[in-house]
């Protein structure tokens, strides 16, 4: 698990050297130039980008440096990834943090944290970093997620594009000072791009 410099939290998300034309699919065909002979707009890859890979979520606070004592593991399938009941029992690292009951769930394109089983309002508590961690095992047929974006449209919680850092099998979503009851829903677009394999390791 990386957690990133405080300062790195926060900056916006940039993807050097990038012009997309349209990824409607894994697969689909663009124009960018991102480490040359890694990516492969021509090969074809499911549409569910992250399908098959294993998952692993924590809870993090840069309050008392650290992670959650216990982890929760899973496959990314069609169903639910981690469901309320189990996402609750990941007791914030803090004494005085909240651990809400919110389902989390990974679908082709979108990370989804959704609030709607939440009995008890709170507020994530104001640090560098209040959040959630997840570090993905991705596979050989996996794509590389090149952006991850807050939709503004279907959010419910005032989180911005800074609050989320990424890398092609990492990503950090911060709470930080969030307010939040049974209305609350965090959307996260996943934009990705076809990758070239060498064996079983993604590159």
């Amino acid at each position: 698990m990386t957690i990133n410099d405080p300062h790195c939290l926060r900056r916006a998300l940039a993807v050097l050297c990038v012009s997309i034309a349209s990824l409607a699919g894994c697969g689909d065909a663009a124009l960018f130039s991102l480490n040359p002979g890694h990516i492969d707009p021509a090969s074809v890859v499911p549409d569910a980008c992250f399908e098959g890979a294993n998952v692993e979520l924590l809870r993090y606070s840069t309050r008392c440096e650290r992670a959650s004592v216990k982890s929760l593991t899973a496959r990314i399938d069609d169903g639910l990834e981690f469901a309320a009941d189990a996402v609750e029992t990941l007791e914030s690292p803090c004494a005085d943090g909240p651990s809400p009951a919110l389902e989390i769930r990974i679908e082709g394109h979108s990370l989804i944290f959704d609030f709607s089983k939440v009995s008890n309002p709170g507020r994530f508590p104001s640090a560098d970093f209040e959040g959630y961690v997840i570090d993905l095992t991705l596979q050989p047929q996996n794509a590389l997620l090149l952006a991850a974006t807050v939709d503004a449209g279907q959010s419910t919680l005032p989180l911005h594009d800074g609050d989320i850092y990424h890398e092609p099998d990492h990503i950090e979503v911060n709470f930080q000072d969030i307010a939040f009851d049974e209305r609350g829903l965090l959307k996260i677009d996943l934009l990705f791009a076809s990758v070239s394999h060498q064996g079983n390791e993604v590159r």
